[in-house]
């Protein structure tokens, strides 16, 4: 069978050239006759010129050329030598390899714009939105929060609306869960592209996102914490408000205020301080260092994620695939609860059923049940699907390094899954599919090529 196959492609291969010979030929055999036809034009006798050129002093009756006898001299005419100004060269830049999930989701061209369409209206990001904004608006902040989270659970990577549901835990007084939103708002807003967002704009969301968390910080009883971060969004704000007010330096005055009269001492988490000087080693591209301080780091605490993630970004950079591989996978399995939770059918596209159905016996509440609980899990662990997002992400880049590009589509697809409006991971996961398909292809001919020819029947007469 392989053989037939082989001796098919090989024909159809010799087809093919032949037709591309015989082609060459006649356009060979047309450029020789234009060319002989146009120096036969060329080569006029002076005799005749010199009775031409006298002739064409004198006025003519038929000096007006018919239609038919402007076509021939087009035809028979050389063609223009191309100029510098009339020659255009397209140039094709090397598409850059799988890239991060960094689109702001504050938009709504961006939904308007991708290839993945939704099934229904309340499977669209922006319609979750819309209606927590109204909920928000009216002061309902419970029914905002569900709002905004059944838009995150459409799309993982929409920054506006986790950082105002990190405004309405604010108002129902859940500050860990403000907090949380906040490191995965400010976390979305770095991966951000500057081509997306205005330099105002940008300041603008660094200044509320650490006024939340520092709010967040004091009423947890975090001064020191607090202190900082309102620190760092009053050197975000602008020099004065709308109404010539600056409400952060007073809050920031009034909070040094009260911990000086408590007595209280400003001390900073050196787990945060170490993780700001190996990103600040990462983002000046000393990738080598950022590993060392992040490995410390894990020394210290094995369970510290973040850090293990970017660990796996840095070494990724550095060319270790294996050991970039090795640390995603252990990301992973860290929000292994999370990723279950995604894989449940129907955690991220339906909203939640009511409680009652949960105390049911049958096959239909029990699955209710199931998509129920999967969808409060990724509710909760919002900041969880994010890194598990960037560890499918940073392993499947990894595998490519190592030539395992089934795996590394199995991880992209579980990317998409999570962000399916991210035009450029789809695309990255349709890049992986066309290399796996050409390895295939390859291994398949190869192996066809290396069994060898069954013997001809005379000889296995012979041999018998």
């Amino acid at each position: 069978m392989f053989n037939e196959h082989w001796e098919l492609e090989k024909q159809q291969r010799r087809d093919i050239e032949q037709k591309v010979r015989a082609e060459r030929e006649h356009e060979s055999a047309s450029l020789a006759a234009w060319e002989e036809r146009v120096e036969s034009n060329n080569a006029v006798d002076p005799k005749t010129t010199k009775a031409q050129n006298d002739d064409s002093n004198k006025p003519s009756k038929t000096s007006i050329l018919s239609p038919s006898d402007i076509y021939q001299m087009h035809l028979n005419a050389a063609p223009p030598i191309r100029q510098a100004e009339t020659v255009t060269v397209g140039i094709d830049f090397t598409p850059k390899n799988m890239s991060m999930p960094s689109r702001t989701r504050g938009d709504e061209d961006f939904y308007r714009k991708s290839r993945y369409k939704p099934v229904s209206v309340e499977d669209a990001p922006m319609y979750w939105k819309e209606k927590g904004d109204k909920f928000y608006k009216s002061r309902a902040w419970k029914q905002a929060c569900d709002a905004y989270s059944e838009s995150i659970k459409r799309d993982g990577c929409f920054l506006t609306c986790v950082s105002n549901r990190a405004a309405c835990w604010l108002h129902m007084c859940e500050w860990k869960r403000a907090i949380e939103d906040c490191d995965l708002a400010l976390t979305l807003l770095a991966n951000t592209p500057a081509s997306e967002t205005t330099q105002e704009r940008y300041r603008y969301l660094l200044m509320k996102l650490h006024t939340r968390r520092g709010s967040a910080y004091a009423w947890s009883g975090e001064y020191g914490r607090a202190l900082e971060e309102l620190r760092l969004a009053n050197a975000y704000q602008a020099a004065e408000g709308p109404n010539g007010s600056n409400e952060i330096g007073l809050d920031l005055h009034v909070l040094e205020t009260y911990m000086k009269e408590k007595g209280l001492v400003e001390a900073r988490d050196p787990v945060s301080t170490a993780m700001h000087e190996a990103s600040r080693l990462y983002y000046n591209g000393n990738y080598a260092g950022a590993v060392e301080a992040y490995k410390a780091i894990l020394q210290e605490n094995e369970f510290e994620v973040k850090a293990r993630s970017n660990l796996s970004a840095a070494l990724l950079h550095m060319g270790c695939f294996r050991e970039a591989y090795e640390e995603s996978s252990r990301v992973i399995t860290f929000c292994a609860e999370v990723a279950q939770a995604l894989h449940q059918p129907g955690a991220t596209s339906a909203t939640l059923a009511d409680s009652d159905d949960e105390e049911e016996g049958d096959a239909e509440d029990e699955m209710i049940a199931r998509r129920n609980a999967a969808a409060k899990k990724i509710t909760e662990k919002s900041g969880h699907v994010y890194l598990l997002l960037k560890a499918y992400v940073r392993a499947a880049g990894a595998l490519c390094g190592l030539k395992d590009y089934r795996k590394a589509y199995e991880l992209m697809e579980m990317a998409v899954r999570i962000t399916p409006y991210d035009d450029d991971l789809r695309d990255d996961a349709n890049r992986i599919a066309e290399k796996l398909r050409f390895e295939t292809l390859v291994s398949a001919t190869t192996r066809s090529a290396a069994i060898p020819a069954p013997p001809p029947p005379a000889a296995v007469a012979a041999t018998a």
